[in-house]
């Protein structure tokens, strides 16, 4: 079964209406991180959020407008304020579960949930890692699976065909690790305890997904130079 609906954030730069500040409006289905999220592409990017109303209306959509500056308090310029809006508009990408009540497993992309597969926690599949040699992706993941509140439980990593353990063999037949890297499988228990809630998953999966294609720590986005320099490329 799959994740259902991804909705992208709309986002409105506005670099005319005041002499001072580029102004942000960004519309985005209100989601666990979101304003994370927000704030690390803002850092990444070197803009300063000066002033900002960030609301979640009875409908749970997220409105939020920011009045922003680069790091040296100077209004940003049109094609990096250009930029911005479309970098916000490709890290601000919600996948929500279905709403189907009785939904127990969740699949996007490399990312596989099951509260079907173990009795008592969730399982949680990775296929593949952003760059196979990139050093640090286990703290990565770590990192992204304590910061939504979930223990684990169990973990096995299979780094390759060959294995010194039968147990270890968790890769469809056929996997390429040499291209696509590790996989990893990890039993979960939820913030309040046994399975994950669906809300959680999809906070997890949303999480997951900014590690995915990604060639730096969750925390730290591109830089304003490097994005200007790789353009429409950023897009993709």
């Amino acid at each position: 079964m799959d994740l259902g609906t991804c909705n992208v954030a709309a986002v409105v730069v506005d670099n005319e209406s005041d002499p001072k500040y580029t102004i942000l409006e960004i519309m985005a289905p209100d989601q666990p991180g979101l304003v994370r999220v927000l704030s690390w592409v803002l850092n990444g990017m070197q803009v300063r959020v000066h002033h900002g109303l960030l609301e979640t209306n009875a409908e749970g959509m997220a409105r939020d407008k920011l009045w922003v500056t680069d790091f040296r308090n100077r209004k940003l310029k049109n094609s990096s304020a250009e930029s911005l809006g479309a970098r916000l508009e490709d890290f601000m990408i919600m996948c929500g579960p279905s709403e189907a009540e009785n939904q127990t497993s969740w699949v996007c992309g490399g990312i596989e949930v099951s509260n079907e597969a173990n009795p008592d926690f969730t399982q949680v599949i990775i296929r593949g890692e952003p760059t196979s040699h990139k050093p640090g992706y286990l703290l990565d993941l770590a990192t992204a699976l304590t910061s939504i509140g979930v223990s684990i439980q169990e973990a096995i990593i299979q780094g390759g065909a060959d294995v010194p353990d039968p147990q270890l063999a968790i890769a469809d037949r056929g996997y390429d690790f040499k291209t696509s890297g590790r996989v990893f499988k990890f039993l979960l228990k939820g913030p309040a305890g046994g399975k994950m809630t669906a809300d959680t998953v999809a906070s997890l999966i949303f999480t997951l997904r900014l590690l995915e294609g990604k060639g730096t720590m969750p925390t730290v986005a591109p830089n304003m130079d490097a994005l200007l320099k790789l353009g429409d490329k950023c897009r993709n």
